[in-house]
This record gives C-alpha cells, structure tokens and sequence, in this order.
C-alpha cells in the first residue's frame, strides 16, 4: 500500500482531492437541506391534518373523489397522446 502511495504524482493527487472537495461539498449541502427541512415554514408543505378533517367534517370539502373524476376512456387516452 506504502509503495502504491510513493507511485502517485501530483496530477492524481489533485484528482482524489477534488473528489474529496466534492463530497465533503455533497455533504454539507445534504446537511443544511435537512436542517432547513426540520424548520416550519420552509422547504415542503405540511398537511395541517386537523383542519383538512374540519373543513371535511362541515361540509366545505368531500372526503370522496369528485362527481367529474372518471378514468381515461381508450378515445380519451389515444387524444392525449395525439393519435388518430
């Protein structure tokens, strides 16, 4: 191992350091983004549960899919990807 070290030069030195750069870099990026996740407020939203079931609860919201919803007929399908 000693004697594979001795036969780097400096060109490959550099190589392994800049993939090192890169993944310390990868990982604080990962860290701060998780960090900043955990904060309310910021990133993805939150599903406020107890509201969503109030909101259903009183009437405002149906807890069923809507009257207009129907899966795609083949005529429907084949439009959508531009067929004849």
């Amino acid at each position: 191992m000693i004697q594979s070290l001795r036969h780097l030069h400096l060109r490959e030195l550099r190589f392994l350091g800049l993939i090192a750069l890169t993944l310390l870099l990868m990982a604080l990026h990962l860290g701060g983004s998780l960090r900043l996740a955990e904060i309310s407020g910021t990133g993805w939203r939150a599903l406020d549960l107890p509201a969503l079931q109030r909101r259903v609860e009183s009437g405002e919201l149906s807890d069923r899919e809507a009257h207009w919803y129907h899966p795609a007929t083949p005529d429907e399908a084949a439009a959508l990807r531009g067929a004849p």
